[in-house]
């Protein structure tokens, strides 16, 4: 087989194998380089599957585009396999798009796509495809450009060199699309329309002043990962003697922060900023950024109040922590379920960092109402409803507090307005 070369009149056929097949009947060509190829493309394939459906909730365009992407890499690595010619070598390319729209999603968003201007986290999965795409090109124009490449001696034997290969591919893929590893760029919470039930719905009467101020203005907090639909009282895991204890002395520790700041004033005074209008069911946020780097129960980084005049009294605590790789180690035992809002490119935050939307509002939409999409990809939010008298019935760590009504922008207290959560939800 000769290296490809610009054919003289009187030369030989340019051969259309880069690796010389083999012989009839005895089964496709099975070389290394291309069954390493076929092996990072089944890799980059296997991820862009995982996260098809997270990116149909960002949008359609988004998820088609994990589809068609996963599709290409499957086909082009049996491909690779079974034919290994110049020409599908030159399909391999592609995969530098791929790359060079993953670099725009990372750093100045990807145009002419819905929520295309918002700029999404590097993860371990996404990189890890960028990754196999890369070796993927480059491998490709190394073998049309020397094919001598593809004939060249290795140090392992054909058979070791794959079998090694796809262990490593294997191991790699599967940490890129495994939730502790992969980060939470791409963890979409569903967005209205798209959710559906799950669990003990039992206390959902429609007669508490949350469910009569309308449906969840934040569907992340009420939506897990997998887009099951869990408002209502929340299931609570049996806890041992020892894990019971640790979390009655931490819940001591939260009570303390009720008589310091019983009003909104009293927490303006210690430094928290109002970062949300009060919202039914969860009340106003009232926040301190300097306490976010940790845990500490007897110093939350958000305060809960029934409104936002100086007056306004405390209802709960927030525990609003910055911790990547996963949700901090919070209160004991396992019934302190965090939360994120990256949904549909996350909370919509005006310049003086207030949200003024929740994840579904579009950009343009959230521009319209001045602010601009945000992801929180390594903040995570637990509420915990301890104060004396305004305990929650759907449960100490519940999202939601049913006993918490009236409408968004006003307070707990007022007529509710069901098209004012929707609006701050969905635009």
């Amino acid at each position: 087989m000769s290296v490809l070369t610009r054919q003289r009149p009187g030369d030989a056929p340019e051969p259309e194998y880069l690796v010389e097949p083999a012989a009839p009947g005895s089964g496709p060509p099975m070389a290394p380089i291309p069954a390493v190829l076929a092996l990072l493309s089944l890799g980059a394939a296997s991820i862009h599957f995982a996260f098809a459906p997270g990116h149909f909730v960002q949008g359609w365009a988004h998820g088609a585009f994990f589809l068609v992407v996963a599709w290409f890499q499957l086909a082009w690595a049996v491909a690779i396999v079974l034919r290994p010619t110049r020409r599908v070598f030159l399909l391999g390319l592609p995969n530098a798009a791929v790359i060079v729209i993953w670099v725009l999603s990372r750093t100045t968003g990807v145009p002419l796509i819905p929520h295309g201007s918002t700029i999404e986290a590097v993860g371990v999965s996404d990189t890890t495809a960028s990754v196999f795409e890369y070796l993927i090109v480059v491998g490709c124009i190394a073998a049309v450009a020397r094919p001598a490449l593809l004939r060249g001696r290795l140090p392992f034997t054909p058979a070791t060199s794959i079998v090694t290969a796809g262990l490593v591919v294997a191991a790699v893929s599967a940490i890129g699309v495994t939730p502790s590893f992969a980060g939470h760029s791409h963890s979409h919470a569903a967005l209205p329309g798209l959710l559906h039930a799950h669990g003990d719905t039992a206390g959902l009467t429609g007669a508490t002043p949350c469910e009569k101020a309308g449906p969840p203005a934040s569907p992340a907090q009420v939506t897990d990962t997998e887009g099951h639909f869990h408002r209502g009282p929340t299931p609570q895991a049996p806890i041992d003697e020892p894990t019971r204890a640790l979390l009655a002395q931490q819940q001591v520790q939260a009570r303390s922060v009720v008589t310091r700041y019983p009003t909104a004033a009293d927490a303006q005074r210690a430094g928290y900023r109002m970062s949300t209008p009060y919202v039914p069911c969860i009340g106003a946020h009232f926040t301190n950024v300097t306490l976010v780097s940790r845990f500490d129960p007897a110093a939350p980084s958000e305060l809960l109040y029934d409104g936002t005049t100086p007056d306004a009294r405390l209802v709960g605590l927030s525990y609003l922590v910055y911790h990547p790789g996963g949700a901090p180690e919070g209160f004991s035992g396992p019934n302190d379920l965090w939360h994120q809002h990256n949904a549909n490119g996350g909370l919509c935050i005006n310049p003086a960092g207030v949200v003024v939307g929740a994840e579904g509002l579009t950009p343009a939409q959230c521009l319209a109402a001045g602010g601009r999409k945000v992801l929180l990809t390594d903040i995570w939010m637990l509420h915990d409803w301890v104060v004396p008298g305004m305990e929650c019935s759907w449960g100490t760590f519940a999202p939601e507090c049913p006993e918490l009504g009236g409408r968004v922008g006003g307070t707990a207290w007022d007529a509710p307005d069901p098209k004012s959560a929707a609006q701050l939800g969905t635009g």
